[in-house]
């Protein structure tokens, strides 16, 4: 009896005791599931929605800086254009001086070879009627109505054929001048 009063006390303490580390695994795997479910799994998803948000903002910031630097190369790319362009109009506008330029020049090389013309054939007619004059066997009054004394000056009147001659040549080196004008223009 003793014995079994022994093993009765003692299954008496192990059954408390069993019991109450039943009692303590069970508040202990509560605790567990509770502090799971009750701090770590809010803080978890508190961090992965900061961590979502700042991927959001991480990827908000690449597409802004890369919209940003798209319409740079947009803005670059429309600078050099307007300066190519500015300088062609330019190259352009100088291209289009320099024939008018020609053009001028050669429209006045023109006109000074026709009064260089007209004036060498001034003299010469003069200068002829006086030597045939001059050479004259007639009369003196009859040499002057035979060789009348002509103006040696620029501005004398010549021999319509001489004139008309000198006039298509004249309209002649400006057709030329026009044509290469035209010719350089494009």
């Amino acid at each position: 009896m003793f014995l079994s009063g022994v093993a009765g006390k003692l299954a008496g303490k192990a059954d408390a005791f069993l019991k109450i580390s039943l009692g303590l695994a069970f508040l202990l795997a509560a605790g567990s599931v509770g502090y799971h479910f009750a701090v770590y799994i809010p803080a978890r998803d508190s961090q992965l929605d900061n961590d979502r948000r700042l991927e959001k903002v991480h990827a908000e910031f690449a597409r802004k800086s890369a919209e940003d630097r798209a319409q740079a190369e947009r803005d670059a790319d429309e600078r050099r254009a307007k300066a190519e362009q500015e300088a062609s109009e330019e190259r352009q506008a100088a291209a289009r001086a320099q024939a008018q330029s020609h053009y001028v020049g050669c429209i006045d090389r023109a006109a000074r070879n026709y009064s260089l013309n007209w004036a060498s054939n001034c003299k010469g007619l003069a200068e002829s009627a006086k030597k045939k004059r001059a050479a004259c066997t007639f009369s003196p009054s009859s040499c002057d109505n035979i060789y009348p004394a002509r103006d040696p000056g620029p501005n004398c009147s010549l021999p319509t054929d001489l004139a008309s001659t000198l006039t298509n040549d004249l309209n002649r080196d400006r057709d030329r001048c026009l044509h290469e004008s035209r010719a350089g223009l494009q």
